[in-house]
């Protein structure tokens, strides 16, 4: 991260300093998540990157598919097509033959109900659900003599699709309505964004 740099006039920045700082250095995102129930019924292929559902799972593994299907269908993840289908699970195609019998060896689809793309944070259940955007400052808090901890509001526009995903997968949680990051005074009296500590979110909220 490329720190900007802003005078500093006090022992703290000031509202509209501290807001120019996380809407230059922040990447906002509405991320939500999927049920915990939900995710207990997904397995991951984590070297073809791809969550699946086992065939195994009974009637809550056709809940499962259309969860996933819901997702694809809003465009936050793709499905896996027949060919990935027709391959052996990672975990088999991994293993030699002396440990996997060929004659033992099944596809993904004889598996799985169905697969899609384990996109950015969908392994941990976590998805794109909209757009977001650092709106204004709550306040502004002295850490120590040169740090400064920002909290400030987000502007979050959920998509119209989140609906759907809910019906399917469960209602989802949230993206976090505020974020925070922490400021540090160089040398020189100008006000950074500390890259030590990691900005809060992307993240979600009940």
């Amino acid at each position: 991260m490329t720190a900007s740099l802003v005078s500093a006039c006090s022992d703290l920045p000031s509202k509209d300093a501290a807001l120019l700082l996380v809407k230059q250095e922040i990447k906002e995102e509405a991320t939500c998540t999927l049920p915990i129930s939900l995710l207990s019924r997904l397995k991951m292929q984590h070297a073809s990157k791809a969550v699946c559902v086992a065939r195994e799972g009974g009637p809550d593994a056709d809940g499962a598919v259309a969860c996933l299907d819901a997702l694809a269908t809003a465009g936050a993840t793709k499905r896996m097509g027949d060919a990935y289908m027709a391959e052996w699970p990672d975990e088999v195609s991994a293993a030699g033959f002396d440990t996997v019998s060929p004659y033992e060896r099944r596809s993904r689809g004889a598996l799985f109900k169905g697969c899609v793309e384990m996109t950015d944070g969908l392994r941990e259940g976590q998805f794109r659900c909209g757009e977001a955007r650092a709106d204004k400052i709550v306040r502004v808090t002295k850490k120590d003599e040169s740090r400064a901890l920002v909290r400030y509001s987000r502007a979050v526009t959920l998509d119209p699709q989140l609906a759907a995903i809910d019906a399917a997968c469960g209602p989802a949680t949230r993206p976090a309505p505020e974020g925070s990051l922490t400021l540090e005074r160089t040398a020189e009296k100008k006000w950074v964004v500390a890259t030590d500590v990691e900005p809060s979110p992307p993240g979600s909220t009940d």
